[in-house]
C-alpha cells in the first residue's frame, strides 16, 4: 500500500498544479530559487500548499538526492530546542546533522519562540553550529521556512518576532496564492487527488460527476487546497471509490458556507442524483 504522501513527495515545480495565472506566477518565481542555498521564505494563509511547494523546490535542485526534513516550530520549545536541532544525545543526530546536503523545513515559524528565534539567527549568521557532542559544523543544509502570511505579519508588527532574523530569512519570499485565487486549477487539482488515490488503493481512477465538479469550483474552500483534498479523499473513502449522490449531499451540509451557497449545492446535488454525468475533459490533469 503507498503512503498518503506518495504523489506530493514525487513533486516538482514542472509538475505543480498551475493553470492558473496566479500559479503559473508563483512557479516562474520558484524556479528563480531552485538552485541557490540562500534561506528560502514560503508564506500563505493555511492550507494553500507551503509544505508541497517547499518539497517541490527541493526535488527539484541539485540536492534532490540528499536528505528532505520537516520539523514543526512548535516543537523548538526552550526544553526541546537543542534535542530537536543538534541531537539529545552525543549519539543522537539533531535535524541540522540529519539534513546535510539536503533541505531542512522549519514550518509554522510564526510560532517560534524568542530563545529559538535567536539560536535560528546566530546558526544562520554564523553558518555553523555545535552538535550535542561537541561537533562544531558547517551550516551544510537549505533552510526553507514556511509560515502563516496573516499571523507572521502580526508577530512582527507586536515586536513578538525578531525583525532580526526576519530580515536574514526573507531575503528569498515566495507568497502562497489562496484557492479562491487559483480557482481555475480547482478541476486539475482534483484530478490529482484522485490520481494519488488511484495509486494507493490500486483502483480505476473514477470519473468526476459534472455537477459536482460545478459546485467544487464554486464553493468556498476557507481552509484552500488542505480542505479540497480532504473533502475529495474522504468522500472517495466513504463512498469505496465512487461519488456517492447520499454522500456527496451529506458532506456539503458540513460545510461552513454562506446559505446560498447551501441551497446551490443542495440543487446541484439533486440535479446530480437525477442525471448522473460525469465530468471528463474538465477533470483531466
Amino acid at each position: 500500500m503507498l503512503e498518503k504522501n506518495w504523489m506530493e513527495s514525487r513533486y516538482t515545480i514542472g509538475s505543480l498544479v498551475a493553470r492558473s495565472a496566479a500559479m503559473q506566477r508563483l512557479v516562474k518565481q520558484a524556479g528563480q530559487h531552485i538552485h541557490s542555498d540562500n534561506p528560502l521564505l514560503i508564506v500563505g494563509e493555511t492550507g494553500t500548499g507551503k509544505g508541497v511547494l517547499a518539497r517541490a523546490v527541493h526535488n527539484s535542485s541539485l540536492r534532490s538526492n540528499r536528505p528532505f526534513l520537516s520539523v514543526a516550530a512548535s516543537r523548538l520549545t526552550p526544553d526541546a530546542l537543542d534535542a530537536v536541532l543538534f541531537g539529545a544525545t552525543a549519539r543522537e543526530q539533531g535535524v541540522m546533522t540529519r539534513s546535510e546536503g539536503g533541505s531542512l523545513v522549519i514550518a509554522g515559524i510564526e510560532q517560534l519562540v524568542p530563545m529559538a528565534q535567536e539560536r535560528l539567527l546566530q546558526i544562520l549568521e554564523k553558518a555553523e553550529y555545535t552538535t550535542s557532542a561537541g561537533e562544531r559544523k558547517s551550516l551544510d543544509a537549505r533552510l526553507m521556512l514556511t509560515g502563516h502570511s496573516g499571523e507572521l505579519a502580526t508577530q512582527l508588527s507586536r515586536g513578538v518576532f525578531s525583525e532580526s532574523l526576519y530580515s536574514k530569512i526573507s531575503t528569498s519570499v515566495l507568497s502562497m496564492p489562496t484557492l479562491a485565487e487559483r480557482n481555475a486549477d480547482i478541476p486539475y487539482l482534483v484530478a490529482d487527488v484522485l490520481q494519488s488515490f488511484s495509486a494507493r488503493e490500486r483502483v480505476p481512477r473514477p470519473s468526476v460527476p459534472y455537477h459536482y465538479m460545478e459546485l467544487l469550483t464554486r464553493v468556498e474552500w476557507p481552509e484552500n487546497v488542505r480542505q479540497l483534498r480532504n473533502h475529495v479523499e474522504s468522500v472517495m473513502s466513504l463512498s469505496n471509490g465512487q461519488f456517492d449522490p447520499a454522500i456527496l449531499l451529506a458532506h456539503f451540509e458540513e460545510i461552513e458556507s454562506p446559505q446560498t451557497l447551501k441551497s446551490l449545492a443542495h440543487d446541484l446535488l439533486q440535479r446530480l442524483v437525477n442525471s448522473p454525468q460525469t465530468a471528463t475533459a474538465s477533470a483531466t490533469n
